[in-house]
């Protein structure tokens, strides 16, 4: 029998690429002669927001989310929200593998459905893994990560002068500028000796949000801030780290952030409000998501 959470309606939500619709529609269309109801999610099929409310709801609203990982489903920004979404409101993640690309390092430890081995009586393998599923969040596997002193200290340096800039940009924007140019120097020296170190990942997805802020500073400022590969680009970085630890608040700061200039509002709210309530149980106070937040806020009031 189904362990539902006390808000399920769903038994699962079906988080795919689009280019894997076809097998995703035969499962779905299984787990439905089996009598469970299941939202097959299309927005990257009709490029709709990227977390809109309704699809919050409806991770919310589900015992589980299934993700059909693939090549193509770990590239999709709306896959990567989606699954970051389900593990932050404590929904347990059934990873169904199309192809023979790795689980994010998180989920390394999850028991997962194969298509090469379980495409026989798929319907009934994949229902009963929804109704067994835990009603809580996967346990992320643990992280083994060495980093030398010297990439050490390069991250608390880099870490360090990213902020400053920031801070600078509205007193002296000329100089602030120059500064973030030899900090990109310094972050580019160290992603060549730790390219796959979270830390490194995080670091670039913020030099791309402050490249950005300096491209176009008087059009943020006009309140007209323009789409852009860079945000794209940062975007990716904090998935990347975020699949290494899914609990980084840096990382869900730096994505919420980043959302906020592509006008993702409901996506960008929702991870701003992760990270601050991360930090807050640790016992910290984290200001500056709390101050996208309040911008984010802001924006949505003023929409």
């Amino acid at each position: 029998m189904l362990r539902k959470t006390a808000s399920s309606v769903y038994a699962a939500f079906f988080s795919h690429a689009s280019q894997d619709a076809a097998i995703v529609d035969q499962v779905a269309r299984a787990l439905r002669d089996n009598q469970l109801a299941i939202w097959v999610d299309a927005s990257d099929i009709a490029f709709g927001g990227l977390l809109r409310q309704e699809l919050q709801i409806a991770i919310q609203k589900s015992h589980t989310l299934v993700l059909f990982c693939s090549e193509n489903a770990l590239k999709s920004r709306w896959v990567m929200a989606e699954m970051f979404t389900a593990f932050h409101l404590n929904r347990f993640i059934i990873p169904y593998v199309l192809d023979a690309t790795p689980l994010p390092q998180f989920l390394a430890n999850s028991a997962y459905l194969s298509l090469k081995r379980d495409h026989v009586d798929i319907g009934t393998k994949l229902s009963r893994a929804i109704s067994s599923a835990p009603g809580s969040a996967n346990k992320p596997a643990p992280m083994l990560n060495s980093r030398t002193s010297l990439v050490e200290s390069l991250v608390n340096g880099i870490g360090t002068a990213q902020i400053a800039v920031v801070q600078a940009i509205t007193e002296d924007f000329q100089k602030a500028a120059e500064a973030n140019t030899q900090v990109e120097s310094a972050l580019n020296s160290a992603k060549e000796m730790a390219p796959l170190d979270p830390m490194i990942l995080n670091l670039s997805g913020y030099q791309c949000k402050n490249n950005y802020m300096f491209k176009y500073w008087d059009a943020i400022q006009a309140g007209r801030a323009p789409k852009d590969q860079l945000l794209l680009d940062g975007e990716r970085y904090f998935f990347e780290t975020l699949c290494a630890d899914p609990l980084d608040p840096s990382a869900l700061n730096g994505l919420g952030s980043i959302l906020m200039f592509e006008r993702e509002l409901d996506a960008a709210e929702f991870f701003q409000r992760r990270a601050i309530e991360i930090v807050k149980k640790s016992g910290g106070n984290y200001e500056a998501a709390q101050h996208d937040l309040d911008l984010i806020l802001y924006f949505k009031q003023n929409h």
